[in-house]
């Protein structure tokens, strides 16, 4: 299995817009953060999860040539509004690709992107994808995806287990809590990427040191912390962090 971060960032990205914070001033790379996005080799599929407002240019820096389907955590902004570059895919591969998600978040992509449905000139350009909503583990060939609903504030948002081939990776970049049941869920995971919006509490994000209280208790082989906000400079981050978790950057590519 094979992931690649294609965004670690929160919705604003880093550098936010006219912010002069030190962050945002950074010349270090590993502090320039498009939204958060990831890419997941695996039994020679190739799944996007969340099509962030990056997404053109995360697909290209990162070398992304091929997208067999993609997973969706919910339909905020940050997630979702890069989707219509997904055009692309479907006519280099001349396929149309599936899109997974909750039955909320499935049904808000067909009132953001409502051209993709309708019967017009426009529909032969737009994005050739098929919605399926998924409330329970599914498969794409060999690939076993599991999918839990978290909180992220007042709202239910999925994260996603993947399983392949006796390997396996967590992803849960918009979250708020974990509760005992979605924890046992998640032990045994080789891999675990987890919200980490900030150092102070946030009511629709996990704050650092509950994400890693969250990931100490998961227990996986390595963790990551993602979905970051201009308060966490890389550096500086990863010193605090405990062995075996550790700050991604865009471009980052694990491999196991």
């Amino acid at each position: 299995m094979k992931i690649t971060f294609l965004g670690t960032g929160t919705s604003h990205g880093i550098p936010a817009i006219g912010c002069t914070c030190a962050v945002c001033r950074s010349t270090d790379p590993k502090n320039k953060r498009r939204r958060s996005s990831l890419y997941v080799e695996a039994g020679g599929r190739h799944l996007i999860i969340d099509t962030a407002p990056d997404f053109r240019d995360q697909v290209l820096t990162f070398g992304v040539s091929r997208v067999d389907a993609v997973l969706l955590t919910h339909a905020h902004a940050d997630h979702i509004f890069g989707f219509d570059d997904l055009r692309r895919f479907c006519f280099m591969q001349k396929m149309r690709i599936p899109v997974y998600g909750s039955q909320a978040t499935i049904g808000s992509m067909r009132i953001k992107f409502s051209y993709i449905m309708e019967e017009s000139l426009w529909r032969a350009t737009a994005p050739q994808v098929d919605f399926i909503e998924v409330d329970s583990s599914f498969s794409i060939a060999d690939i076993d995806i599991e999918p839990l609903a978290v909180p992220h504030g007042p709202m239910a948002v999925y994260g996603y287990v993947i399983r392949h081939a006796g390997q396996s990776v967590g992803y849960f970049p918009d979250c708020s809590a974990l509760d005992a049941m979605t924890i046992d869920r998640l032990r045994g995971v080789d891999v675990m990427i987890l919200d980490a919006l900030r150092e102070e509490p946030h009511p629709t994000h996990l704050c650092l040191d509950e994400s890693v209280e969250y990931l100490k208790n998961i227990g996986a082989e390595q963790s990551y912390i993602t979905h970051l906000c201009h308060a966490l400079e890389h550096n500086r981050t990863q010193s605090r962090l405990p062995e075996g978790i550790a700050v991604p950057y865009d471009g980052l590519v694990t491999e196991w």
